[in-house]
C-alpha cells in the first residue's frame, strides 16, 4: 500500500499539468454549483412555510333535539344528497300534519263562501234586474197618469170657461172638475209608485254588492295563506331535521353520536371534497414582489417524499397574516420590533390518488420568471 502511494505522488510530481487540471475542474464545478444556487434563488420563490388546504364544511342542525340516527362514521365517503344524521321528528311530522288538516279546512271554508257569494250574486242580481223593470213600469205609469191630468186639466179649464158662457151647463163642468181632481190623484199615485221602484232598485244594487259576504271571503283568503305560511314552517322543520351531505366527499371527523343532545348550531360532524385542495403557502412580503398567478409551481409534500406535485399561483392575499391574529400586532405598550410579516397565496394544485391531505406540510417552488 506504501509502495502505491509512493508511485501515485511521484506520477503527481512528475506531471505538474494533471495535478493543475484537477484543480481546475474542481473550481469549475464548484463555481457552476454556486452559479446554480444564485440562479435558482433569482428566479424561484421557495417556501417551507406552507400546507395542503381545503374547505371543511361543518353539518349541524337548525333545529335542537336528539340524534337517533347516524349512518356515517369517521373516513366514510359520502354523496351529495345522503342521509348524514337524523334528528326526533315525531313532534315536528305531527305538528307538519296538523298544519296539513289546517289548510284543507281553510280551503273548504273557502270554497263553501264562493259558492254562497255566487249564489247571492245570481239571486241579488235578479232582484236588480226585476227592480229595474219595476222602474221603467212605474215611470210609464207616471208618463200615462201626467197625459191624463194635462187632458182632464184641459178640459176641466174649457169647461168652466164655457159656464161662464152660459154654453153648457154647471153639471158638465163639475164632472171635468172631478174627472180633473181624480187625474191628479192618479198622478200623485203614480209618482209615489216611481219613488218606491227606485227604493227598492237601490236596495236591490246595495244587496248585489254582497260587503260582509265578500269581506267573509277575504278574510277567509288571508287565514288560508296564513295557515300555508305555517304548513311551509312545518314541513321545513321536519326536513331539517335530516342531516344531508352537500357535496360528495368524506367524513373527516363526528362530534355527536345517537342518543346525544344537539343543541341548534352544534356541530354533528365536519366533511370536505377530497378533490377540492389546494396548498396555502405564506410567502414572506420581501419575496411576493414577484409572485404572480399563473406562475409554475412544483410542490413537495413532507409526508410524500420523493414525488412532486405541480401547480401554479392561484391567488394572491391582499392582507397578512397577522391582521388575522386574535391580539393585536404591534401592542399598545409602545415597544416595536420590526418582523418580516407574510402575504397568503393560494396554489392550485391536482389531487392524485387522494395523497393530498388538508394540515399536511409542504415545501413550495414558485418559478417567478413567467
Amino acid at each position: 500500500m506504501i509502495d502505491r502511494v509512493k508511485n501515485v505522488k511521484s506520477t503527481l510530481a512528475a506531471h505538474p499539468r494533471i495535478r493543475r487540471a484537477s484543480i481546475l475542474l474542481a473550481s469549475l464545478a464548484l463555481i457552476a454549483w454556486i452559479g446554480s444556487i444564485v440562479h435558482y434563488r433569482l428566479t424561484h420563490v421557495e417556501e417551507i412555510d406552507a400546507r395542503v388546504a381545503t374547505e371543511m364544511i361543518t353539518i349541524a342542525p337548525r333545529l335542537p333535539g336528539w340524534l337517533v340516527e347516524r349512518p356515517v362514521m369517521e373516513g366514510d365517503r359520502i354523496q351529495k344528497g345522503q342521509t348524514l344524521a337524523v334528528l326526533y321528528r315525531d313532534p315536528s311530522r305531527l305538528q307538519a300534519q296538523s298544519q296539513e288538516a289546517a289548510l284543507g279546512a281553510a280551503e273548504k271554508e273557502i270554497e263553501r263562501l264562493e259558492h254562497l257569494l255566487a249564489e247571492q250574486r245570481a239571486s241579488t242580481q235578479a232582484a236588480v234586474m226585476e227592480a229595474e223593470s219595476g222602474v221603467k213600469t212605474a215611470e210609464e205609469a207616471l208618463k200615462a197618469a201626467q197625459i191624463q191630468r194635462a187632458n182632464a186639466e184641459s178640459d176641466y179649464r174649457r169647461s168652466a170657461a164655457l159656464v161662464k158662457l152660459h154654453a153648457v151647463p154647471e153639471q158638465e163642468a163639475e164632472h171635468a172638475e172631478n174627472a180633473y181632481k181624480v187625474a191628479k190623484q192618479n198622478e200623485a199615485s203614480a209618482q209615489a209608485n216611481l219613488e218606491a221602484a227606485k227604493a227598492r232598485l237601490a236596495r236591490a244594487r246595495a244587496d248585489a254588492r254582497l260587503g260582509s259576504l265578500e269581506r267573509q271571503l277575504e278574510q277567509a283568503r288571508v287565514h288560508r295563506d296564513q295557515v300555508l305560511a305555517e304548513r311551509d314552517l312545518a314541513r321545513l322543520n321536519l326536513e331539517d331535521l335530516t342531516l344531508t351531505a352537500p357535496i360528495d366527499g368524506v367524513v373527516d371527523r363526528t362530534f355527536s353520536n345517537e342518543g346525544d343532545y344537539v343543541s341548534a348550531s352544534q356541530r354533528v360532524m365536519l366533511i370536505h371534497d377530497p378533490e377540492a385542495v389546494w396548498v396555502e403557502a405564506n410567502i414572506k412580503e420581501t419575496k411576493i414582489a414577484d409572485v404572480r398567478p399563473g406562475q409554475p409551481v412544483e410542490v413537495t409534500i413532507d409526508g410524500i417524499p420523493g414525488r412532486v406535485f405541480h401547480g401554479e399561483v392561484w391567488l394572491i392575499g391582499n392582507a397578512a397574516t397577522s391582521t388575522f391574529q386574535l391580539l393585536p400586532n404591534p401592542n399598545p405598550s409602545g415597544n416595536f420590533t420590526k418582523i418580516t410579516q407574510r402575504i397568503p397565496v393560494r396554489i392550485r394544485v391536482k389531487q392524485e390518488d387522494g395523497l393530498l391531505k388538508p394540515g399536511m406540510m409542504a415545501v413550495v417552488s414558485i418559478d417567478v420568471r413567467h
